[in-house]
């Protein structure tokens, strides 16, 4: 208005133009009305106080997407503030604040092309004056719009429509710390359960991820949310590992290793050496393909090495016997063969074999020969005692172990056929070549009559090699 006087009143003086501002300020303090006129202004510049003046906020700010277009200059305002009847104006625009707010006003009102668009829907709080201006945004107004799926503000289900993910922003440390959880954080199972997606970008970066995941490098969900740039400070954070449902029930320990325990699920919070401190080396190859704590920001869940709970019953030290014998390689997870010879050799009580064994362990002997030998050395233990005993072997025929019959030698293809690994334990190929060798003293074909060499040889050539040195259907050797 003070700006329409001048331009249209002839030449005053200045006690006549000091006049007309009182006016015109005099008439702004009545639009508003008598308590607005006493009411506490919080914006900083003070809307309320020149609102008479300026009839569009296009006056002063310019929403063209640069931001240095959207705060009048200082002397936009010397038209009245001219240093003589009011004080010079010397200011400056107000920082840009960090927001995770995704909004621009050119892009706004494209989208909103046909809608009559005005500043105080959005800047005035809803039943207040057209400049009653308390803060630069009222976000309730966007609702009168914008109509989520949830009325719950972090329960809506795509963050992105309004926010910008938190590597975008340039948040201090102080608001980034204060940012308010959904209440689904809080839920007991949320860690366990949690699948993440875009919305966790709003507030959360790939860091925050990579602190607990320790297979982040390889997970699509975690990939998919943007790192930190080195300008961003973030908050310590600390690695959380609830129990997953299934690690509390009974003997956990001893079957985990079955098809439930894969290098996929595994990985999301163990690295391999969560898994040797308990399994001895050899690792099984699912401990290997497990992540190392030296590649990963994750250093995994911390376990210590303790007793399944089936070793815990007081007879477990004289009954493991059966479980040992049916399930060997559960015992190797953790034992070594000193574990078992500790107890388990001439030096201690023979508590491995039920009484009377050794009366009747050549059946046992004979039909699993190999799992002896995973104790004894059966050149030398086995010949031992059975020099002692009188039952060593005399001359080609000698029975020695083998039942005690004279014409063993003559009649053992059939036992051999049958049970091949129990002779490998004690005789090596060199025993057999004396007899059944081209080379040797008798010629004898191991193949006995009607043997058809050519399908035998189709049917598995590499059975063939175990004895013959070069191919003897095409090779022709021996």
């Amino acid at each position: 208005m003070i700006a329409v006087l001048r331009a249209c009143r002839p030449p005053l003086g200045a006690e006549a133009l000091l006049l007309v501002r009182m006016l015109a300020v005099a008439f702004a303090l009545i639009a508003r009305g008598p308590a607005a006129a006493t009411a506490q202004d919080t914006d900083p510049f003070g809307h309320a106080r020149h609102a008479g003046l300026f009839p569009l906020c296009t006056g002063c700010h310019v929403m063209d997407g640069n931001r240095v277009n959207a705060y009048p200059a200082p002397a936009q305002c010397a038209g009245c503030h001219d240093g003589r009847d009011l004080a010079l104006v010397d200011w400056s625009a107000p920082p840009a604040q960090p927001t995770l707010l995704d909004f621009d006003h050119p892009a706004h009102a494209r989208a909103m092309q046909g809608v009559a668009l005005t500043c105080e829907g959005c800047h005035v709080a809803p039943g207040r004056e057209r400049m009653d201006v308390q803060s630069r945004t009222e976000a309730g107004n966007c609702l009168s719009c914008h109509t989520p799926e949830s009325a719950e503000h972090f329960s809506r289900p795509d963050c992105s429509t309004c926010h910008i993910p938190l590597a975008e922003s340039s948040l201090p440390l102080a608001q980034i710390s204060e940012l308010p959880a959904p209440a689904t954080h809080s839920a007991p199972s949320f860690l366990a359960e949690h699948e993440g997606g875009a919305s966790c970008a709003i507030c959360h970066t790939r860091e925050r991820c990579a602190i607990c995941h320790v297979n982040a490098s390889t997970l699509e969900a975690v990939q998919a949310i943007p790192a930190a740039p080195g300008s961003l400070i973030l908050p310590r954070y600390e690695a959380e590992y609830p129990e997953p449902p299934g690690h509390d029930v009974q003997r956990w320990m001893e079957d985990h290793g079955t098809a439930a325990a894969t290098p996929a699920s595994c990985s999301t919070c163990h690295t391999s050496e969560s898994c040797t401190s308990c399994h001895s080396q050899p690792a099984p190859d699912a401990v290997d393909a497990l992540p190392s704590s030296r590649v990963t920001e994750a250093q995994g869940v911390a376990s210590s090495r303790r007793a399944p709970e089936s070793h815990e019953d007081v007879r477990f030290t004289v009954a493991h016997g059966p479980s040992a014998a049916t399930r060997p390689a559960a015992c190797e997870a953790c034992h070594t063969r000193t574990t078992c010879t500790s107890c388990h050799s001439s030096a201690v009580e023979p508590i491995f074999h039920p009484n009377g064994f050794m009366e009747r362990h050549a059946t046992a002997a004979f039909g699993r020969r190999l799992e002896c030998s995973n104790c004894h050395d059966s050149e030398i233990f086995c010949a031992d005692c059975h020099r002692s005993a009188g039952r060593a072997p005399e001359g080609r025929t000698g029975a020695a172990y083998h039942d005690a019959e004279p014409v063993w030698l003559l009649r053992h293809g059939q036992a051999a056929r049958q049970g091949m690994e129990s002779c490998t334990a004690c005789h090596r190929q060199q025993d057999c070549l004396r007899c059944h060798s081209q080379l040797g003293a008798f010629r004898v074909n191991p193949h006995g009559p009607g043997f058809d060499a050519e399908q035998a040889h189709r049917r598995n050539p590499f059975v063939c090699r175990a004895c013959h040195i070069t191919d003897p259907i095409r090779g022709g050797g021996g």
